[in-house]
């Protein structure tokens, strides 16, 4: 059974400060400055995930949810003239999970990274 990669806190300053990391990234895809986060990204994404929120469920799973190196992760990247199209994997869908209501987003500004970060590492379900 895959496993799942979810976000370490439900508390939304941290949900914000995870769809900020995400904002940082997407600005900075390809820049391999010193202090770009697209560098620090790509030189390390799962270490870049883990730091920036999101633990992994499910086999082979560090002790605090560390993504482990068995676990494949494509980054794919939009552009103005190109959008991916995700594909669930079929064994997902034999025993879809319940889907649960969202909670809150948040208020005003914050309200879109909080939603980023909820969305960034789901699987199609």
């Amino acid at each position: 059974m895959p496993g799942f990669f979810k976000l370490k806190s439900d508390a939304l300053a941290d949900q914000l400060a995870t769809g900020e990391a995400i904002m940082r990234v997407s600005k900075s895809v390809f820049k391999n400055t010193a202090n770009s986060e697209w560098k620090k990204f790509n030189d390390d994404t799962r270490g870049w995930l883990f730091a920036n929120g999101y633990i992994y469920e499910g086999p082979g799973a560090g002790p605090n949810g560390e993504i482990p190196d068995s676990v494949e992760i494509v980054p794919v990247y939009d552009t103005a003239n190109r959008m991916h199209v995700r594909i669930p994997w079929a064994g997902d869908l034999a025993n879809p999970p319940k889907v649960l209501d969202e909670p809150d987003y948040g208020i005003g500004k914050n309200r879109f990274p909080v939603l980023l970060a909820r969305y960034f590492m789901r699987k199609c379900r």
